[in-house]
């Protein structure tokens, strides 16, 4: 009997301090910690007015996610996107705003589905009458240009071995003077991306991209296995959130509010004078 009495009370004692310490664990995630990749507008790049924090349509779309949940956000520089990347997968930073699916990063991260966007690989000419262009097989045994630092989805890394001649180019900026001095006949680069920095270069216009892309892959949030914050309720409500933000166009409205944004940073002189 007295055995009974004692078994009930630890499972009393047990039930008691169950809710503390869930209350205990939700308490850590009153704030969210974020980083991403600096040089990548429209969708991530360090504030000119605080060069510690990051601004972009990845981070509007997040504060709006961390608004409805009563969350407090923080998005701040870590460095390139590697370093980036290594903040998140310590849990050191709880999400990565700019996450590209990838199996080796599935030990590390949980990758919240819908993606943010789907990022579109192009392919990038001289803007006059060039070459017939029905899919990325009319680039065989065309001389092409992608930067170093970009990273291909597997298939197409795979693809692009195997069938295509591509050269690297230190940034944008070289590559697409490459293309037009004819060195080149293609330039592979993410749609929005090329918009955002050949527009400050001043070379947008002389250049047009190519339908379809060559290769498309989701970008995501993404939030790390050792974070604090991560449990089925913060993973289920940033799913919920971007489903709904997705159904309503909402990414796409703020990368296009942020192209604009860029531009207006980039060109300080045709912001209205006051």
């Amino acid at each position: 009997m007295r055995c009974a009495v004692l078994l009930k009370s630890a499972l009393i004692a047990l039930l008691a301090a169950t809710p503390l310490t869930v209350s205990a664990a939700a308490a850590k995630c009153d704030r969210l910690i974020a980083t991403g990749g600096a040089d990548n507008p429209p969708f991530l790049w360090r504030d000119p007015q605080n060069p510690k924090r990051l601004v972009g349509a990845n981070a509007d779309l997040l504060k709006k996610i961390t608004d409805s949940l009563d969350l407090k956000l923080e998005l701040l520089y870590t460095g390139d996107a590697s370093k980036a990347l290594e903040q998140v997968r310590s849990g050191r930073v709880d999400v990565l705003a700019d996450a590209l699916l990838d199996p080796e990063e599935l030990a590390y991260l949980d990758f919240i589905h819908p993606s943010i966007v789907s990022l579109q690989m192009s392919a990038w000419v001289r803007n006059d009458p060039g070459f017939l262009y029905s899919s990325r097989n009319e680039l065989m045994g065309r001389s092409g240009t992608s930067v170093v630092t970009t990273r291909f989805d597997r298939a197409f890394e795979r693809y692009a071995k195997e069938n295509l001649r591509l050269r690297s180019a230190p940034d944008l900026g070289d590559a697409i003077k490459k293309l037009l001095a004819g060195q080149a006949d293609y330039v592979l680069h993410e749609r929005y991306s090329t918009v955002a920095l050949a527009g400050k270069l001043g070379m947008l216009g002389d250049i047009q991209r190519l339908e379809p892309p060559v290769s498309s892959r989701g970008l995501h949030f993404a939030v790390a296995h050792d974070s604090a914050c991560n449990g089925p309720w913060l993973r289920g409500q940033l799913a919920i959130k971007m489903t709904e933000l997705r159904a309503a166009g909402v990414p796409e409205q703020l990368l296009v509010e942020n192209l604009e944004r860029w531009k207006q940073q980039s060109n300080p002189a045709s912001k209205p004078q006051r």
